[in-house]
């Protein structure tokens, strides 16, 4: 029986859906949960699987083409299956609904993007391994670049040049740039660090550590911890808890937290909902299974749709203080940074005590700096209560 993959939903906010990259062509065969494409919405990536064992009778939108959310966007039915009337009457622009015609590096390429260069002066410098740039750069050219060009920037500059290789960024690498130059673009960050005294937190670890919890629960992570911490600092300050998008703000009332994971192919960023409702030990369980399908590429659309604040933990790689880059459309990152010993003088006395580093980036469009410190002395407070924490 033929399947209607349509483009499916990932943020929290109707918006235009974009495929970023097809795995799959027109007559392939294809496995059920086998990756068919990647989408990109709100800011999200996830990939879209076939539901069904099948050929892919028909691609209706072209990768990098935008289309509304439940937009059909591919059939997948058996060989010889009749799809007549599942195939829409045109494709988008009114092109014929059959295979997306494959985009090439000059279709996707803007006809006035790059210097202008003669057919010859193309052909010679696509021979040698040139770029155009390169050459205009190097001559200081702002005409139309020839063959005699290309063949000065051999005989003057090609053999200064270091050597490297060159590859294009594609799939999740791909929209991750998009997406970071979208937010330094399209945000005002600025970023707030402190640091926050974690002694009797830490402490409190190793000893449920020594004493196994009678529950059976594991200990917390030092990553969860900070999860539930920020959940409880969002709903004292719910400004940051927000969205903001096409001039419109969105408060949420659900504390959504995307929490940050690095992958092979990039960073991804699944979602703990309602993370202020829960308890430590459960956000424990989720973001580690969470983190064990980003690794596994398992995430789904469902893991990765509705965050509304994002937390990303360098301290694990003995970093301190960062600028993390807000995730649009979302109005406010975390950064955690590692846990250090420091002195301090108690009673007179010089002592050691425990320590991490916080790094808070507002869209000062929307959250000016008292609120987002204020945000940062609740969550110290927070993280002071160890025993409420842990609870």
């Amino acid at each position: 029986m033929a399947f209607k993959v349509a483009m499916p939903k990932l943020g929290m906010i109707e918006s235009d859906m974009s495929i970023v990259e097809w795995k799959v062509k027109v007559g392939d065969s294809v496995e059920k949960g086998q990756i068919i494409c990647i989408v990109e919405g709100q800011k999200i990536t996830n990939s879209v699987e076939a539901e069904i064992n099948g050929v892919i009778r028909g691609i209706y939108v072209p990768a990098g083409s935008p289309c509304k959310i439940g937009t059909l966007i591919a059939i997948i039915a058996g060989a010889d299956e009749d799809i007549s009337g599942l195939a829409p009457a045109s494709g988008p622009g009114g092109a014929p609904a059959a295979a997306a015609p494959e985009i090439t590096e000059s279709a996707a390429s803007s006809p006035d993007s790059g210097p202008k260069a003669s057919p010859a002066a193309k052909a010679l410098a696509r021979s040698k391994n040139i770029r155009l740039e390169k050459v205009a750069s190097a001559l200081g050219l702002t005409r139309r670049i020839t063959v005699f060009d290309i063949e000065e920037y051999i005989e003057n500059y090609k053999a200064f040049e270091p050597k490297c290789t060159e590859s294009r960024l594609t799939g999740m690498r791909r929209v991750i740039a998009e997406r970071m130059m979208t937010s330094s673009h399209g945000t005002a960050p600025v970023t707030i660090m402190r640091t926050v005294d974690i002694t009797t937190l830490m402490a409190a670890r190793e000893a449920m550590k020594a004493a196994p919890d009678v529950r059976g629960e594991a200990v917390p992570s030092f990553n969860a911890l900070m999860l539930k911490a920020s959940a409880l600092a969002l709903r004292a300050h719910p400004a940051l808890n927000a969205t903001y998008e096409d001039g419109v703000l969105y408060t949420w009332e659900d504390i959504n937290i995307n929490m940050a994971v690095a992958v092979e192919a990039g960073l991804t960023v699944p979602v703990i909902r309602k993370a202020d409702k829960k308890s430590v030990y459960e956000i424990n369980g989720e973001s580690k299974a969470l983190a064990k399908k980003a690794e596994e590429n398992k995430l789904s659309g469902e893991d990765l749709a509705g965050g509304t604040f994002c937390v990303t933990n360098l301290g694990m790689r003995d970093v301190e203080f960062s600028t993390p880059i807000i995730n649009p459309p979302q109005v406010a990152i975390l950064g955690v940074g590692a846990v250090k010993p420091y002195l301090t003088l108690e009673d007179g006395k010089v002592v050691q005590r425990q320590q991490t580093y916080l790094s808070l980036t507002v869209d000062h469009r929307i959250i000016d700096g008292a609120p987002g410190a204020a945000f940062l002395q609740t969550l110290a407070e927070i993280l002071q209560d160890a025993e409420k924490l842990l609870a």
